[in-house]
């Protein structure tokens, strides 16, 4: 295990973070949006007051690659799935995936499957990092784990409860990066540094995260007390201050890991926004225009009865299996319709099967906007994301 002695002052790096010595192996590449971040289920037994996750995720057997969720149904993870991870990845252009949840572990057949297929399809050097917790560590299944090829495991260590923290001892029977990730949890600095003293000897690196509060019910920050920092950010106040406190502390007692402090702005203007340039480059399509952010400006039509509103998602989401036969069919129609009608070659206007519209180029639908509303129709320009999901950010009907 390599590890030298932290020395020099706490250092700010270009992504909005601090750290101590280098990053961790895993971390360089999330810092550059290279990382697919595989949410292998939303099962888990801690109730972390802080957790982050979702209520569309959190408690649910569910698997997400990326924004794309894999519709799972349950049991094992089919090959359809691990081909969506897999080409997710692709899409994204990924150099490595880490795994999370809920608790890896707790599937953990699913996830050696997951992990045994993108190593098959990209290779050893396609750097897999996981996070779990101590309660589900078996010897087996971080033998099944090591097996697949995981390169680096990053534990979750429960602040209230240290019955089981002895059994990180099991992670290091096997030879990759062992480390500590916790949120920087203010009120809670004594309580940490009992923690990071207890593992001190026995981790490559410890990852601090800026805390961050989320519409989620398992997030109970604001009940417990805690507020944002500023108007225009869910991280909490004082939890970048505990960071580098903590930081100091191990700094003083002369600890051999590295540390990495990683603040909410990293997440979100730097590795969600790096991943997403590079996810436009291959997800945009020649109707598409990209813009310097990665986001989809695109032209769209769509139907009466489909046109966004304030149930759009839902109403997608909702759609019985005949009523979206019944539309896709009309789509179809309407693609080849209009194509005649307006002398346009078959590739200049595309049926968009997930969202039930119709894409053409922005161009092209702000010159037939009269038109197409004489016909009934609705037109408008979209700014969107280059995800599974096409999250919109901006609609302009026409």
């Amino acid at each position: 295990m390599e590890m030298e002695k932290n020395s020099g002052e706490i250092e700010k790096t270009p992504y909005h973070s601090y750290k101590l010595k280098t990053l961790p192996r895993g971390c360089k590449y999330c810092v550059k949006g290279q990382k697919l971040v595989l949410f292998i289920t939303g099962i888990c037994n801690r109730k972390c007051f802080y957790c982050p996750i979702s209520d569309e995720k959190k408690g649910k057997d569910v698997i997400y690659a990326n924004e794309w969720n894999t519709e799972h149904a349950g049991g094992d993870i089919t090959d359809k799935e691990l081909d969506i991870i897999v080409q997710e990845a692709k899409l994204c252009n990924a150099k490595g995936a880490g795994i999370t949840g809920g608790d890896p572990l707790l599937v953990n057949s699913r996830t050696v499957a997951a992990i045994n297929r993108l190593k098959s399809v990209y290779g050893r050097k396609f750097h897999i990092h996981l996070y779990t917790s101590l309660e589900n560590v078996t010897e087996q299944r971080l033998q099944d784990l090591y097996n697949a090829g995981l390169d680096e495991i990053r534990f979750h260590p429960d602040l209230e409860d240290d019955s089981v923290w002895d059994r990180i001892k099991l992670a290091k029977l096997f030879r990759w990066d062992i480390g500590v990730e916790i949120p920087a949890i203010p009120k809670y600095e004594e309580k940490t540094k009992k923690l990071i003293d207890y593992f001190a000897d026995k981790i490559n690196f410890l990852n601090l995260n800026e805390l961050e509060l989320s519409d989620s019910s398992g997030n109970t920050l604001e009940a417990h007390g805690y507020s944002a920092k500023d108007e225009e950010s869910y991280a909490v106040s004082g939890s970048e201050e505990t960071g580098l406190a903590l930081m100091r502390y191990c700094e003083e007692k002369g600890y051999r890991f590295k540390i990495h402090f990683c603040t909410v702005k990293l997440k979100d203007a730097v590795q969600i926004a790096e991943r997403i340039k590079k996810r436009s480059k291959n997800a945009a399509s020649p109707l598409d225009l990209v813009t310097d952010e990665g986001l989809l400006i695109r032209g769209v039509i769509y139907l009466k009865e489909t046109a966004p509103s304030f149930s759009y998602r839902k109403m997608l989401k909702e759609l019985d299996p005949a009523k979206r036969k019944e539309l896709t069919e009309k789509l179809n129609a309407l693609q080849a319709d209009l194509a005649k009608k307006h002398s346009l070659k078959k590739d200049a206007i595309a049926v968009d099967y997930d969202k039930l519209r119709l894409l053409m180029s922005y161009k092209k639908v702000k010159k037939l906007a009269e038109r197409l509303k004489t016909a009934g129709l609705v037109p408008a320009i979209v700014e969107e994301y280059p995800t599974k999901d096409a999250l919109e950010v901006d609609i302009d009907f026409l």
